[in-house]
This record gives C-alpha cells, sequence and structure tokens, in this order.
C-alpha cells in the first residue's frame, strides 16, 4: 500500500496528471481504465468553482482510497462516486457496467449527498451548523450495512478540504465546520488517523483562524529548540536499544510535534497554555514483534524518570477502533517527552484503521470493532442534544474499564459508573443500586478510570433519575434516563388529566379513567391534561365552548341539568 503525497495531490489540476498519479498508486487493469475512462466521460463538459476538469475531482479521491486500501471496488465506486447524482447514468447502469458490488457502494454514497441536502442548512445561512449533526446521524444509518461507503466518502470529504479555497469565505467555513463536527469523528472511530489529523487540520485552518496563527507563530518561534530536544532524545533512545541487544534494522525511531488541532484541544480541555502541554513533543518507536515492544518500555523507563499517570496500555487493551501502541511520558533533563510503542504492523493500522488490512467477507471488515455504530441509534433528540450525544460518543479520549468476568468497555473520560451499567445493558442502568469499583462501594455518579473492575448491584425496579441526566457521559445513558423521565412525565401529567376531568365534571377518577380506557384516550390523556387548565375552569353550563373530544362534550352533557 503506497503512502499519499497530500501536496502533490494539492497541486494536482489536469485529468492527465491526475490519472498518472492514480496509477502510480494502484496497479490499472482493464476495470479500472474502463471506470476511468466512464467517469471522465460522464462529467465532461463538467467543471468545478477553481476552474477545473470535475472529472479530475474522482480520480483524485479515487487515488486517496487507493492509497488507504486495496480493494477495487471501493476504487473504482471512488471514480464513480458523483456520476448518478450529476450525470444521466443510474445505478443500474453502474451494476451492468462494473457489478452489484461497486453499484452498491456508488448507491450507498449518493445516497449520503442526497440526504445531506435534505438536511444540512444552505452554506449562506447565519444560522449554526449544529444541524449537521443530524446528517451525520442519517449519514450513519444509511451506509451502516458497508462500511466501506464511510471510507469512500472520507476521501472524498479529504480531496473537497483540499480545494477548499476555490469557494467563499463563508462556504469555507460551513464546510470546515461540517467536517470537523461529522467526518473527522467518523474517521478517528474508525481507526484512520492519516484522514483524522488532516481533516483536523484543515478544518481547523479556516475555523480558527486566529488560534491557528498563534499557534503556528509559537510552534516556528521554537521549532529549532524543541527539534534539538527531540534529536538528542532520539540519539539516546537510539544508543540505549543498540546496547541492549537490538540492530538498527530492528527498529525506527520517529519523531514528531502534535498537531495543530490537537494542540488547540488539548488547550482546551485543560484550560492551559501550549507550553503546559505535556505531550507537545513526542517519538515513535517502531519495532518488528509485540513482545519487543514491551523490551524498549522496560529499557526506557529503566533509564528516563516516567510519569506514571501518563503510561496506557492499548496493546494488551485495544482500542474499539483497533489501536494498539504503549504510550509512556519520561523526563529527558528538562524535557518532558511522550514515547509511543508500536510494531510496524499496529503503525500501519493505527494510521490506516479499518481500511489497513481489508477483507472483505461476509459484512465483515479485518478485525475492527464496530460495534459502534449499532449503538449509535439516537432517539429523535433535539439538534443541540443531539450534538451534545455525538460529541461525547464520538470525540473524547476513550478509557477502558473492565466487568468482573474481565470483560472490556470502552467509555469517554469522565464516564461515571451509571454510564458502565448502562453500557452493559438499559435494564442493569434501569435498574442500578449500587456500584462496586475495584471492590468497594462507590456512588453511582463516581467517575471511572481506566482499568477499574466495576460491579453493578441492581434493584428489584426501575430507579428514576433524571436529575442525574448531566452527570453521565454516554449517549446511551442520557437517552435511557431521558426517555424514562418523558415517561414519567407523560404518566404524571395522564394522572393529572383524570383529576381535573373529574373534578371539573364532578366525577368519580375511577369513573374517567375507565371511560378514558374504553374509548381509546388513555395513552393520550397527557394532552387532556394540557388542554384544561384547573384554574381556569368555566362553569359546567358553559364547558361545552371549551370541548376539545367528543369524550368531553358527552361527559358534561350528562353532568348538565
Amino acid at each position: 500500500m503506497n503512502q499519499i503525497d497530500i501536496n502533490k495531490i494539492e497541486q494536482i489540476n489536469e485529468i492527465s496528471e491526475a490519472s498518472e498519479y492514480l496509477f502510480s498508486l494502484i496497479c490499472p487493469n482493464s476495470r479500472l481504465q474502463k471506470a476511468l475512462a466512464f467517469a471522465i466521460e460522464a462529467h465532461e463538459g463538467q467543471f468545478r468553482k477553481s476552474g477545473e476538469a470535475y472529472a479530475v475531482h474522482p480520480i483524485l479521491v479515487a487515488a486517496i482510497v487507493a492509497s488507504l486500501t486495496e480493494d477495487e471496488a471501493m476504487v473504482v465506486a471512488a471514480l464513480l462516486h458523483d456520476v448518478v447524482e450529476d450525470t444521466d447514468v443510474t445505478v443500474s447502469d453502474i451494476s451492468d457496467a462494473y457489478g452489484i458490488d461497486v453499484a452498491h457502494l456508488v448507491e450507498g454514497l449518493t445516497k449520503i449527498d442526497t440526504i445531506r441536502d435534505a438536511q444540512l442548512i444552505p452554506s449562506y445561512s447565519d444560522e449554526r451548523l449544529v444541524v449537521s449533526a443530524l446528517s451525520f446521524r442519517k449519514m450513519l444509518i444509511a451506509s451502516i450495512e458497508d462500511v466501506r461507503i464511510l471510507v469512500v466518502k472520507l476521501c472524498d470529504r479529504m480531496h473537497n478540504m483540499l480545494t477548499l479555497q476555490a469557494l467563499s469565505p463563508q462556504k469555507q467555513r460551513r464546510i470546515a465546520e461540517e467536517t470537523l463536527v461529522v467526518y473527522a469523528p467518523i474517521a478517528h472511530r474508525l481507526g484512520i488517523s492519516f484522514l483524522k489529523n488532516r481533516l483536523e487540520d484543515l478544518s481547523f485552518n479556516f475555523l480558527f483562524v486566529k488560534e491557528k496563527k498563534a499557534i503556528k507563530h509559537y510552534l516556528e518561534e521554537n521549532y529549532s529548540a524543541m527539534q534539538s530536544r527531540l534529536n538528542a532524545f532520539q540519539q539516546r533512545i537510539t544508543k540505549l536499544l543498540l546496547q541492549n541487544g537490538f540492530r538498527m534494522d530492528d527498529f525506527e525511531i520517529i519523531s514528531r510535534i502534535k498537531h495543530n488541532y490537537s494542540i488547540y484541544l488539548k488547550m482546551q480541555r485543560k484550560g492551559i497554555g501550549i507550553d503546559e502541554i505535556l505531550d507537545l513533543l513526542a517519538v515513535r518507536v517502531l519495532v518488528k514483534e509485540p513482545v519487543d515492544c514491551y523490551k524498549v518500555l522496560g529499557l526506557i523507563h529503566l533509564n528516563f524518570q516516567p510519569l506514571s499517570s501518563r503510561f496506557k496500555d492499548y496493546i494488551a487493551i485495544a482500542k474499539d477502533n483497533g489501536y494498539q501502541t504503549l504510550h509512556t511520558t519520561v523526563f529527558n533533563d528538562t524535557a518532558i517527552i511522550e514515547v509511543q510503542i508500536r510494531t510496524y504492523e499496529m503503525h500501519h493500522m493505527a494510521e490506516f484503521g479499518v481500511a489497513a488490512h481489508w477483507k472483505y467477507k461476509n459484512g465483515t471488515s479485518g478485525n475492527i470493532n464496530l460495534d459502534w455504530l449499532q449503538n449509535l441509534q439516537y432517539q429523535n433528540e433535539s439538534v443541540e442534544d443531539f450534538y451534545e450525544l455525538i460529541k461525547n460518543d464520538l470525540y473524547s479520549e476513550d478509557i477502558s474499564v473492565f466487568s468482573p468476568k474481565g470483560k472490556v468497555f470502552t467509555l469517554p473520560r469522565g464516564a461515571v459508573a451509571l454510564d458502565y451499567a448502562y453500557a452493559v445493558h438499559t435494564e442493569i442502568g434501569d435498574y442500578a443500586e449500587y456500584s462496586f469499583v475495584n471492590k468497594e462501594r462507590v456512588s453511582l455518579l463516581s467517575e471511572l478510570h481506566n482499568g477499574d473492575i466495576v460491579r453493578i448491584d441492581t434493584a428489584a425496579k426501575p430507579i428514576l433519575r433524571c436529575s442525574w441526566l448531566d452527570a453521565v457521559k454516554t449517549s446511551r445513558a442520557k437517552n435511557n434516563i431521558r426517555a424514562n423521565c418523558k415517561h414519567r412525565i407523560k404518566s404524571v401529567n395522564a394522572q393529572s388529566a383524570t383529576l381535573i376531568l373529574s373534578a371539573i365534571l364532578d366525577l368519580e377518577p375511577e369513573f374517567v379513567d375507565e371511560w378514558l380506557r374504553m374509548h381509546g384516550f388513555y395513552e393520550n390523556r397527557s394532552k387532556a391534561a394540557k388542554d384544561l387548565d384547573p384554574g381556569d375552569a368555566p362553569e359546567p353550563s358553559v364547558w361545552k365552548l371549551f370541548c376539545r373530544t367528543p369524550f368531553q362534550t358527552e361527559a358534561i352533557s350528562v353532568r348538565l341539568p
């Protein structure tokens, strides 16, 4: 699998050059050449805002896809992803020419665009783009049958972001915000850090111009000093490994400075300045075998003072998106440097995620855990509520906790024991009474930490906790608490309606309740409570004027003198 050259892609604006670059990444067989010719012909006469031929776009999207995966159907679908929407070509035509698999992918991509156009507020609107969260939800639902559709869509968005300069400033901001809220988190969950980091930084450039300039200025001003510290540390690590049995071809050390948007997020989350970020500088040690990761870790901890609170073992306990790496942070003279240790295979997985080793058989893909897609079936929340839910679910640092039997549950940082209860099962959350963390009884609102062993004891009946809605972190917990509270409010309103009617009509509550049941109004009694206000109730003789249901008219007629 070839590494994509983003700088080169930004400079390509001719069909011939784009085609040549595509086939430098994937072998040009007859099917791919046929699809390329088809895409060029279908988009003939169409141009982008930049003035370049439109066909350049799908070709470069296909190039990005080809850099991620060797799945030929995905590359062909990338070449054809806009033809159904922009031309007279149908999905049936694509199926006849390229097979059902490609047609299925193109149809899914077209469906996403259709939903986006219907749900997303116009680029000229002044409204907040939180509505994009709804398009995100619908996009997941539309694509859930085949995660490959998401991967191709992410590559499509990547190229759109690289060519955003051709649009008006307002459209640039709208598309960048949508990318940051919708697409970058998907790339994160699919484990494709290659796309995630670039989508974030490209969006950051348009959305936080002032902050971007400040971070860029700091990094440029301190670049020499930071690079010097990294080089010195890298040399010490190299010497240490060579002195302890490793050969030069056994490992590779890569140094890096945290990317811009990640720096900004860290500053915002912790309320700190850029010079206070502990993992601003980092090195990544790549080795051949998993056991070598632990050997390197031991050597580093024996020779550098570690920050114990900063150690994470994502090899033994991989993240849901398949990410595996050892993380530790150590002191090196006056510098604090993060060290990530992983195998070459783990590195490939971390960069390309679900696309790194595509094995598409019977709807599965590699060893990636895609359960999170199935769990993101949100209810009909308000747009603002939904935005908060996806922000918590998809864009937070994760922790891993264990059941007493050793099953791993991944939760967002800051999650409490009640979040865990709902992660185990909805009924466990609804009936949760006590929690035990590491065998010690604690509150259900106690914050959980990496590696905690959690047990939940349940009550005989569900326990309503409406005031705890803001304390839990996961959308599953929030959704269920909110639904339970709404159900309770509806029940209270229904009882109130019965009492209001019984008081106004001078009837026994049991009679009113029975009548409502018999006439099919039982499930809608909360509306009756809203319609009838006991404080403003008129005399029975004039109550007919306020009747809104046949029942009210009939019942009042019976009681009038």
